[in-house]
């Protein structure tokens, strides 16, 4: 009688264990007897040591505004402490071969900024697919400014790609801290 008793409190022991280690990964602390209800409740217990940055890249938000069907996403690391910033750009469809890549601000969504950070050249992107319609990809990192970071972390960056047809940019993302989570925890 006493043993699924006993199992029962083992299993709920051993989630219970689970969840607190993932609560910890995440870098919160279970505090309990916070305001006016006696419940616990996860709160951060440090600032992140670094954070994701991420954003989809298409014509829609080139300026002024221009269609097509070109398009692409970027993915970033930002270590808060250094200040350095690891990132990989994909672009695809172009109407021609890149001719400037670059992270660009502070601009808002809908206003243009100045290079901040030059991406390296078309010529030394990784060619993804062998068809008309292959991809590319830039991957490196940069050191920011305290001020650029913060730039960066307020979402007044973003990341274009001109070529001929389009020297002003033929396509587009505002950059912003990505929404994605840590997989696994």
């Amino acid at each position: 009688m006493l043993e699924p008793v006993r199992r029962t409190l083992r299993r709920r022991t051993v989630l219970c264990a689970a969840a607190l280690s993932a609560l910890a990964a995440s870098g919160c602390a279970l505090v309990s007897g916070i305001g006016s209800s006696d419940k616990a409740v996860a709160v951060p217990r440090d600032p992140p040591e670094w954070v994701t940055i991420d954003c989809w890249i298409g014509t829609e938000e080139v300026v002024p505004r221009r269609t097509g069907n070109a398009g692409g996403s970027m993915f970033g690391t930002l270590t808060l402490a250094t200040g350095e910033f690891t990132w990989r750009v994909n672009y695809a469809r172009l109407s021609g071969p890149a001719t400037l890549a670059g992270f660009y601000g502070p601009a808002a969504k809908g206003r243009n900024g100045p290079l901040a950070v030059q991406l390296p050249p078309h010529g030394q992107a990784e060619q993804r697919g062998t068809d008309a319609d292959a991809g590319y990809e830039l991957t490196g990192r940069s050191r920011l400014t305290q001020a650029q970071v913060a730039d960066l972390l307020a979402g007044l960056w973003y990341v274009s790609v001109s070529t001929r047809a389009w020297p002003g940019g033929e396509v587009r993302g505002q950059l912003k801290r990505s929404t994605a989570g840590v997989h696994g925890v």
